[in-house]
């Protein structure tokens, strides 16, 4: 028999999505009648099939007090309960890094306190068993203090911060992210089986299994996490001798960090995994909107990333029954490790292309914000502690595009180029505020016909850049920044960095 209990997102301290009915669900008896209570508002329905789900009336932001839910003969009574604006921050590695191991993370974290951020973590669980449910059972959210808050998303720390500021809404963050994730992770088999590229990545993947029973996944595993173990022993050591070594230093001493794990049916890696054993055991509850930092492990699918984000976008949009709900996320910013620039960064413009294809869909689809970060990458870390800049330039994209507030939220953005005899001239969108660089004005190439590229000279002209090369007679085309670590010093004057891009996308 079902027990009566509401779903394991629902707990004290949580916020409730303001200006929009609010679901809340769970299961019971078949049958029984259940009513649900916030304030003077109440929502009634009967259970059927061992479920029950029904809607309270909207809340103004602000709005708190207990959330009540009984079947007549159980009442569940959840504290401190608050309404606001919730944002599911999704992702992989970039979204999840802590907000006590950010850039001056002991300092940030102790002075976090705010009643008007609260957290929920999703259980971080590759599969549905009893492990999952027995942890969801302990979970729940927390108001942000230094004491609840060390785990908690840096960048979506941020975000909340200045949303919060900037709007005095309270706001939520669900936390559903995993470090070295493809974006395949984050839909359902249906949904990747829709697309030529989706259904590349399950077969992909499958290949990687193989015939491999879950016991021999078991196996590999265990070896697995005790050469993590000892890697990262050997990591913690070097770092309490200086805690300022970079990790070109580490890599050396260390050695790289065992990557990728062993593929498996079970492993959080595996496509569509995460999204029933996370995505799906929030949905439906009641959003603002979505945030996304994502992209590193699919470096390799370059050319299918804006088709997959499409689908990942309409996926999420249709779990929670609003094909409008905002979608905000963060372009991958400039990384190379240092064996890619001892080998020559030539032949790795993957990564630039998957920059492209992030705009593109940010383009494609309606209701998208794309926050250009080309200026946090850090050499030879994929991790760059700096998500105090991506959190305030998501929180632009939103502040802009969900609150109406008048604010500037992109910066500089290719239209167009124009051959000017010996030099090209660059034409950007959101420059009318005027151009600047921060140091030496470098990171443009040129290329004539014959699509041969050569360092350029740039100057500022107003609202665009002038490009040149002695090697190029007539420069037809142009590219910035088209390529994984180099200099990125275009602004716009409000400091919001230039995005990068190439006019002519038959180069790599």
């Amino acid at each position: 028999m079902a027990v009566f209990q509401a779903a394991p997102i629902f707990s004290d301290n949580m916020v409730v999505q303001r200006d929009k009915d609010v679901p809340v669900w769970g299961t019971g008896v078949n049958g029984k009648s259940v009513t649900v209570r916030f304030g003077a508002d109440k929502a009634e329905t009967v259970v059927r099939n061992g479920e029950w789900r029904c809607f309270l009336p909207p809340q103004h932001a602000g709005v708190t007090g207990s959330l009540s839910v009984s079947d007549g003969n159980t009442e569940i009574r959840f504290k401190n309960v608050i309404a606001g604006d919730v944002w599911l921050a999704g992702g992989q590695s970039n979204m999840e890094l802590e907000l006590r191991n950010c850039l001056n993370g002991a300092e940030e974290l102790a002075a976090c306190a705010n009643p008007n951020i609260r957290i929920y973590q999703a259980v971080k669980q590759a599969i549905v068993d009893d492990g999952l449910l027995k942890a969801e059972r302990n979970n729940g959210w927390k108001a942000c203090a230094p004491d609840t808050a060390a785990a908690m998303s840096a960048v979506a720390y941020f975000f909340a911060r200045k949303v919060v500021a900037e709007t005095n809404v309270p706001i939520g963050i669900i936390g559903c992210n995993w470090g070295g994730t493809s974006i395949s992770c984050w839909m359902s088999e249906e949904q990747l089986r829709k697309s030529r590229a989706g259904q590349k990545c399950l077969d992909d993947y499958a290949a990687l299994i193989g015939d491999k029973t879950d016991e021999q996944w078991d196996v590999e595993m265990e070896a697995y996490f005790a050469d993590w173990r000892a890697w990262d022993a050997r990591i913690q050591a070097r770092c309490a001798l200086d805690p300022a070594v970079t990790w070109e230093t580490l890599n050396a001493e260390c050695g790289e960090c065992p990557w990728p794990q062993p593929a498996g049916r079970k492993s959080p890696y595996r496509p569509a995994n995460l999204y029933h054993s996370m995505i799906r055991r929030i949905a439906p509850f009641a959003l603002k909107g979505f945030l996304y930092y994502q992209g590193e492990e699919d470096w390799s699918r370059a050319d299918d990333y804006a088709e997959l984000m499409c689908y990942l976008i309409d996926q999420w949009r249709k779990d929670w029954g609003d094909g409008s709900l905002p979608f905000f996320f963060a372009q991958l910013p400039m990384y190379a490790s240092k064996s890619e620039v001892d080998a020559g960064l030539e032949n790795s413009k993957q990564w630039c292309v998957i920059q492209e294809n992030q705009y593109k869909a940010s383009q494609f689809v309606a209701n998208t914000g794309m926050a250009v970060i080309i200026d946090c990458g850090e050499f030879d870390n994929i991790h760059p502690l700096d998500k105090q800049t991506v959190g305030f330039r998501l929180a632009l994209q939103a502040l802009k595009k969900a609150y109406g507030k008048d604010v500037a939220a992109d910066g500089p953005v290719f239209r167009r180029a124009v051959n000017e005899g010996s030099a090209i001239r660059v034409y950007f969108a959101n420059a009318e505020i005027g151009l600047e660089s921060r140091g030496a004005l470098e990171g443009f190439e040129v290329a004539g016909e014959d699509g041969r590229y050569y360092k350029a000279g740039a100057k500022i002209e107003g609202e665009t850049v002038r490009a040149f090369s002695d090697a190029v007679a007539v420069p037809t085309r142009v590219r910035y920044a088209w390529i994984k670590w180099g200099p990125a010093p275009l602004y716009a004057k409000n400091g919001l960095a230039a995005m990068p891009f190439r006019s002519c996308e038959a180069d790599l």
